[in-house]
Order: structure tokens, then sequence, then C-alpha cells
């Protein structure tokens, strides 16, 4: 079935490049397209639309604001944000995709037209391939909600040896992906510490966007979140996001820990990779007890690195399927038998807090 489109962006050529580009998209039917935020939701009132390409910023009412409208008028469209390369489109860009638009693509500013379009066409087709598998998985029908909602979510302990599970923890690995910033925007400001462990993270994300989730995230927690740099020794209670389009590794220095990036080759499709972070934190950590979190993604990213812990007793818990917006990471790790507790979104900050301030229970 195609998932009838809008197009939503106040610049003329922006409105006919888009246009062009899914008019050559199987699957896809044009709905039209809207020069404001305001035009767009009245579009929405009057006819079933799957899917929305929102410009970042608009006049009068901005992509954040109209994605505020259509989340509460229309739960059931997914909403794809069309980012520019600054600071500010990156830092409004975080905040959208912390309100729950699905995911972004951002505008490509290279000198080669067409290159600019065959990427900016690769971009869409893939992002198109989330909002399919969303639709499918919503608990929504039509543009408003369906009276009955998803049955009640449950944690799942899976039986573990209690023998292999460590009694403190020295350090806590988050991976996570599609719906990340969204979910983080939840877990971090719940996590009250302090903790006498550091929190490192890879979130798949490309150059500038992890600098500004990590200072919107210092801003609603207690926590200080902080873009890693290369030899930046970790410390406990503070948590290091991968730079967006460079790995993250833990290294021994010294005899501290200490971040490690690179521009080694992509790993599952993703650089910075979750499995690159976990392999690196099973180094260096893996005798000092490691707490591996794996939330909502795409793909099995982070799968062969809990793998990889479980070898040096890590202790995994993965989000649960009701609460992901694309259970794909946390199902690679539930589904290999390797992780411990799948829990909702909202049991996962207390049980890390609780984890790291007092070890196994």
């Amino acid at each position: 079935m195609a998932l009838k489109t809008l197009i939503v962006d106040d610049t003329v050529t922006y409105r006919k490049i888009l246009s062009e580009i899914l008019s050559e998209i199987p699957d896809l039917e044009m709905a039209g397209t809207a020069p404001s935020g305001s035009l767009a939701l009245k579009k929405l009132a009057q006819e079933k639309i799957d899917f929305v390409l929102l410009d970042v910023h608009m006049p009068d009412m901005d992509g954040v604001e109209t994605l505020k409208r259509i989340k509460k008028d229309f739960p059931s469209v997914s909403v794809v944000m069309v980012s520019g390369v600054t600071t500010r489109s990156a830092d409004t860009t975080i905040e959208a995709l912390q309100l729950g638009a699905v995911d972004f693509i951002r505008k490509p500013d290279g000198a080669d037209a067409s290159a600019n379009l065959a990427q900016l066409k690769n971009d869409i087709v893939s992002v198109l391939r989330l909002v399919k598998l969303r639709q499918l998985t919503s608990p929504f029908s039509g543009n408003k909600p369906a009276a009955a909602q998803s049955s009640p979510v449950v944690s799942v302990e899976k039986p573990v040896s209690a023998a292999i599970l460590p009694r403190y923890f020295g350090v806590c690995a988050i991976g996570v992906s599609t719906g990340g910033p969204e979910a983080l925007s939840k877990l971090v400001p719940a996590l009250v510490g302090p903790f006498s462990a550091p929190i490192v993270c890879v979130q798949h994300m490309p150059p500038m966007f992890t600098e500004s989730l990590a200072e919107s995230l210092t801003k609603k927690s207690k926590i200080l979140v902080v873009e890693a740099t290369e030899a930046e020794e970790l410390v406990p209670g503070k948590m290091y996001i991968a730079p967006g389009g460079h790995h993250l590794v833990v290294r021994q220095k010294d005899g501290k820990a200490v971040a490690g990036i690179n521009d080694g080759p992509p790993e599952n499709s993703c650089r910075p990779s979750v499995d690159v972070l976990f392999r690196s934190v099973g180094a260096v950590y893996g005798d000092k007890g490691v707490l591996a979190v794996v939330l909502t993604g795409m793909g099995n990213d982070g799968c062969s690195g809990v793998r990889a812990l479980k070898r040096r007793g890590c202790y995994c818990i993965t989000q649960s399927e009701q609460t992901c917006v694309v259970y794909g990471m946390p199902r690679a790790v539930d589904e290999a038998g390797l992780s411990d507790k799948s829990l909702p979104l909202e049991a996962i900050a207390p049980e890390i807090e609780g984890l790291l301030k007092f070890g196994r229970k």
C-alpha cells in the first residue's frame, strides 16, 4: 500500500526538488506540498496522510512547533525532519527528534548538484524503510488514536547464573540508533547519580548533531553529558557520547581509562558503531564489571559486541519491543539469548541507577 506523503517547506525550490525525487520512488503517493506549518495542519485535517517531510526552519510556525501539533492531533503520522547543516539546524533537529520525529535527513550542500540529488534520494529511500516499518507496528489506525491501546508493558528477566553477574560495575555502555534522541531524552534526565562509574554511549548520527545532543541532555539532566574527545579521561558520573561520524573506543593510558576517537571502517554500515565501542569496553573493563544497555534502533549493531562482553561476564539490559521506535537492535540481542533483562524505557533508568550505585542485588 502506497504511503501518502506531504512535503512541508517554505522554499519553492526545495518543494520542487523533493516532489521530483518522491515522484520517482515506488510505493509513494504525493498528497501535495505546503509552504507553512499552518497550511500543513489544514491539509492533515482534510485527508489521511501517512508521512510528512518537514523542514526544520520556517517562518511563522517552525518545524518544531508544527511537529508538536502533528504529534498531538495526528499521532499516526510519521514525521521526518529535513535539516540544514548549520549548528542552529542541528540544535533544532535534536529537539525535534527528542519530541518524537522518526528521523531526519540533511539538505546536501556539496558543489555537485547531481551528487546532491542522488544523496538526497538515497537518504529518503532509507528513511522510508523505517516509516513503513513504523506504520506496520503503530498502535494507531488512521490519523486518530485507536480506541484500544496496546497491552501493558512488562519487564522480562531471563534466568542467568548469579556467578557470572558482576557484583559491582566499573562502566555502563549504551548503544542506540533510530528513536535514540527521544529515548535518551527520557532516560538520561531520570538518572540522579552520583555514580562510581562513567557512562559511554554510541548514538548513530552524522557529525555536528551529537554535540547538540550532548548539550541538550546536559541542560535537562543532573549528570554531565559531553561529546567524547580524544584521550579524555573517563570519570565516574559523567556520560560520553561518540562524536558523529567517528568511532568511540575505550583505551587504557597510564593506568586510566580514556576515550579514543578514530575513523576506522564502518561496522554494520555504522560509524560510530556500538560493536566497536562494546568490544573496546570489554578489553579495558572486562574484569571490573560492565553494564551494557541496548536501546531502540534498526539493524543488529551491538549484538556481537554484547556477545564479546558476555564472555567477560557483563550484565545486559535491552529495551522492550513495546517501547521501541524500532525493535531491531534490542531484538537481535534478545533473540541471541544475550539479554538479562528486557525493560520498558521508563524502567531502564531506575535499573541503571540501582546497579551502578549498589551493584548486583
